[in-house]
């Protein structure tokens, strides 16, 4: 009996030394509904912190701490999900002080990848790892945190608009023939992760209207591009337009993330647009010259065949445009290009631009033609600035004189401060028996730029500004509080949005943080408000804020909005600062969305020093 109850003594005195680990207090901050990407943890409102003590050995870190290894694993159905390591691999903790803090990217390196967590229920595991006698040995017990991956709320973004070509447009079948650019506004607001934009267009059959062709006939065009708002269409057509089918066209883009899920309303999809071609049947007939063409020896025809946005650069909206000029079938003659032959004889062009006064070499110039016409310009505009033509014009790439029945393709950069319409004129020459005398047959071609304007400019027009009223201030309950004051033009407004895109609050000692709070409420809108009485509206989630107009609203002389904003408790006279931004993001009358980016700094001082 006494060999049993000593035996049953130190079987006792085992399992309560090996739970007796030197690693205890295990914390883990981590919101309950995370970013879904481990890689937006490091800062911001999904930011991870752990924290963790250590029993002293007379006065200091025990030397099995300091050498310990930190395993974090994130787990679903108790199954690992996501992590690199095994207690084994798991890197050093460098644990060296009695009570250490992890936090952020630091924490993170730990995990040991990066992951894209699905929609569901989720555990984040800590524990600590060191080596006996035995092996690996646990230092400390697992502590486990759970949290949840929220799916996809679509209804927060709005869904692309499709810009260009615009609702009922009309293309020539040259333009047709040529790429055509297809371009469309971006989600609002900008996901975190990347968007796949799917651009489908259908063909249109005889007594169908484009919302059946949607739902009945498969997409001749189905393109999917990333993170772009414009795309490039080649081979749109590649004859003409035969029964059943119609010269008539519908096309919409879908927004969609990485699983080819919708994002934003109505399924993700913009409204449809149709558009047509014209002069694509199959009748037959001659091609007919232009009224702008001067009758000789050649039929020639210029055209803007498509035009891609580069933005507005130094105040000036940028376009790259393709064009052609072609000498048509049944010209009696070739139209010269690029011969350099100078006319004998013949008086300097008076508003010569850059270049010789030869026959046909380019001349680039800004402003309305003011001189006497002598044909030395190959091109020019209007208005604006023509720049980076290719070929060069004086190369062996544009050919001397094109023959009948040929055509010439190019391509140029136009820059223009107003954005006004625009025409181009393509000069040749008649390679007949008068192209050195004064009346010479010329073949000087016009064509315009009839696109929207870039889709990347939609705001430039637009100002918004957000001052702030007053000062920031905490009320020492756990909020900030402030009020700004937000002024738009000079369009009217239908909607603000307020949304808090970063969040983050530093002490100046980490342990100054207190950890037994629940960080979920933290870095949130606590209120939002205004006086301004044609707004309505309040906080709608965590993170953002909506004020609806009664109708389109002027606020160009401003509108006041007041927050609250949570922050964590801190450790009686601890010092820490505070970073955040808002995105203002205003809806105006004629549905074009802007939004401004504001960010602010407060610190929170202690007790005073003495």
């Amino acid at each position: 009996m006494k060999k049993i109850l000593t035996l049953l003594l130190l079987v006792i005195s085992m399992h309560s030394f090996a739970q007796s680990y030197p690693i205890s207090a295990i914390n883990i901050i981590l919101p309950s509904y995370p970013d879904a990407n481990t890689a937006n943890w490091g800062t911001g409102t999904s930011m991870l912190m752990i924290t963790a003590n250590s029993k002293p050995q007379n006065g200091r870190v025990d030397g099995s701490v300091m050498e310990s290894r930190l395993l974090i694993t994130i787990k679903k159905g108790g199954a690992i999900a996501c992590g690199s390591y095994t207690s084994k691999s798991a890197p050093q903790a460098n644990f060296n002080l009695p009570t250490k803090v992890w936090n952020g990217n630091n924490a993170l390196a730990f995990l040991g990848k990066e992951c894209l967590l699905g929609q569901g229920e989720y555990e984040l595991c800590v524990q600590f790892f060191g080596y006996g006698t035995t092996g690996v040995v646990p230092l400390s017990e697992e502590k486990c945190k759970p949290f949840s991956i929220k799916g996809k709320e679509s209804l927060s973004y709005e869904p692309p608009q499709a810009i260009s070509p615009a609702n009922n447009a009309m293309l020539t079948t040259a333009e047709a023939g040529m790429p055509v650019s297809f371009r469309w506004t971006p989600l609002v607001p900008k996901p975190q992760n990347p968007v796949t934009y799917k651009i489908s267009i259908w063909q249109l059959l005889q007594g169908q209207s484009g919302t059946q062709a949607i739902k009945a006939n498969q997409p001749i065009v189905s393109k999917d591009v990333e993170n772009l708002t414009q795309v490039v269409i080649n081979n749109l057509i590649t004859g003409p337009c035969r029964p059943p089918y119609l010269c008539d066209f519908i096309w919409i883009v879908q927004a969609l993330d990485r699983e080819g899920k919708p994002l934003g309303g109505n399924s993700g999809m913009s409204e449809p647009l149709t558009f047509k071609i014209s002069g694509n049947s199959n009748t037959g007939g001659n091609t007919q010259p232009s009224s702008q063409m001067m009758m000789g020896g050649a039929n020639a025809e210029f055209k803007i065949d498509s035009a891609v946005c580069l933005g507005k650069i130094n105040g000036q909206f940028k376009y790259h445009l393709f064009a052609h000029y072609s000498n048509l079938t049944g010209s009696a003659n070739n139209i010269l290009l690029n011969d350099n032959q100078a006319f004998a004889g013949y008086p300097v062009n008076p508003n010569p631009g850059p270049g010789l006064n030869l026959r046909n070499n380019i001349r680039m110039k800004s402003g309305s033609y003011n001189g006497a016409l002598t044909m030395n310009d190959i091109l020019e505009s209007s208005s604006g600035t023509i720049s980076n033509i290719t070929p060069v014009p004086s190369s062996g790439f544009t050919p001397a004189s094109l023959a009948p029945n040929s055509t010439h393709n190019f391509q140029f950069d136009f820059a223009t401060p107003i954005n006004n319409p625009v025409q181009f004129t393509y000069y040749g020459l008649v390679d007949d028996v008068l192209k050195d005398k004064a009346n010479r047959n010329a073949r000087n071609e016009i064509d315009s730029l009839k696109y929207p304007r870039c889709p990347c400019n939609a705001c430039d027009e637009i100002k918004i500004t957000a001052n702030l009223a007053g000062e920031i201030k905490n009320n020492g309950n756990g909020n900030l509080g402030f009020a700004v004051n937000l002024f738009a033009g000079p369009k009217k407004v239908k909607r603000i949005k307020a949304e808090l895109v970063y969040f983050d609050m530093k002490a100046d000692d980490e342990n100054c943080l207190i950890c037994n709070k629940s960080s979920n409420t933290f870095g949130n809108f606590n209120t939002a408000s205004t006086t301004n009485s044609n707004f309505s509206g309040g906080v709608t989630t965590g993170h953002s804020a909506q004020f609806d107009a009664l109708g389109d609203i002027d606020i160009s002389s401003g509108i006041p909005l007041k927050f609250t904003l949570s922050i964590p408790p801190l450790v009686s006279c601890c010092n820490a600062t505070v970073n955040f931004c808002i995105r203002y993001v205003l809806t105006f009358e004629d549905c074009t969305v802007c939004n401004l980016l504001d960010c602010y700094t407060y610190k929170i001082t202690g007790c005073p020093k003495n």
